[in-house]
């Protein structure tokens, strides 16, 4: 496969392979690749949502406290185990 990349692009590209964070572009391009699934699997938020969080949860400490961390990992685990 051959692709014809933006000239800022392959910039970034041949910048991480030089700082030898990466062996070849193709990695680079493999992480991306990866990072993308990722983000469409985990980080599937609706448009504006990733602005109304904080304020939501901001409002959320105001009037109900902060949680344990444990106690916040066992509400989470609680809720993603019911059907």
């Amino acid at each position: 496969m051959n692709l014809v990349l933006k000239p800022g692009v392959k910039k970034r590209i041949d910048e991480r392979v030089k700082s030898g964070q990466y062996a070849f572009a193709e990695d680079v391009a493999s992480a991306a690749i990866m990072t993308l699934d990722q983000q469409e699997r985990f980080m599937d938020f609706a448009q504006g949502e990733l602005d109304r969080l904080p304020k939501e949860g901001e409002r959320s400490i105001a009037k109900h406290g902060t949680l344990d961390g444990e106690q916040a990992y066992r509400n989470r685990k609680a809720r993603r185990h019911r059907p």
